[in-house]
């Protein structure tokens, strides 16, 4: 099925629920989505209409969906790469909700976003006018040896706690941000209690091909070796 097909589907699937909602309501995100009033661009106080719940339910499912995806294969990766910190957080569950954020910053699932320019600016020396294009390179920012001394290259669930860009900052900070973190923190909790070694064949791993994202489409792993 090509993507055309695949957002057709879900946007009926979707608008389906929301009308059934609407009938039935309940004590869920959808209900309260369904009766928020706020003050849009017009000064008026209004409801979402249903387009644009249309929109934000398959947006935020869809983005959810696949970023927390590629965040657990990557902790499949890098804690294969630590297995004394894998150790740790075996023995030692508290550590996890920090080695989520860890691996949120060592390995976005999301490494750079693109931002328009709406006016004149200078960066290091070099003037960018406005209506140019940017590509910031978020998995690179979230490396740098001055945010994240000693140095940033190296993982470590108990690396002192400062603001990275996984999620970007300001107004365009993921709404989906605690979601993911909880998703991550659960599966790889459940993960753990059930293989607490593992190893992964790299040689047989394939990294997903797309443009926006950045993960594993396979990733084989061999639990219960002792590494």
């Amino acid at each position: 099925m090509d993507a055309t097909a695949e957002n057709m589907m879900n946007g009926e699937f979707f608008g389906q629920f929301i009308d059934w909602r609407a009938e039935h309501p309940s004590d869920d995100i959808m209900t309260e989505l369904l009766r928020a009033e706020f003050e849009d661009e017009t000064g008026t106080i209004r409801r979402l209409r249903r387009d644009e719940l249309l929109v934000y339910i398959s947006v935020v499912s869809g983005a959810g969906n696949e970023t927390t995806t590629r965040l657990i294969g990557w902790a499949g990766k890098v804690l294969s790469e630590h297995p004394d910190q894998r150790r740790a957080l075996a023995s030692d569950p508290s550590l996890i909700p920090a080695a989520i954020e860890e691996l949120l910053r060592f390995e976005p699932p999301a490494p750079h976003v693109a931002r328009y320019v709406t006016r004149d600016v200078e960066y290091y020396g070099q003037r960018v006018p406005a209506g140019s294009v940017m590509m910031q390179l978020i998995g690179a920012a979230n490396r740098d040896h001055r945010q994240f001394p000693p140095d940033g290259d190296v993982f470590d669930i108990r690396r002192e706690a400062r603001q990275h860009l996984t999620f970007s900052v300001g107004t365009h900070y993921c709404l989906g941000s605690a979601l993911a973190r909880l998703e991550g923190r659960i599966a790889l909790e459940e993960i753990l209690k059930r293989f607490p070694e593992w190893d992964v064949d790299l040689d047989e791993a394939k990294l997903s091909p797309t443009s926006t994202v950045r993960g594993w489409d396979t990733m084989p792993a061999v639990v219960g070796r002792v590494t």
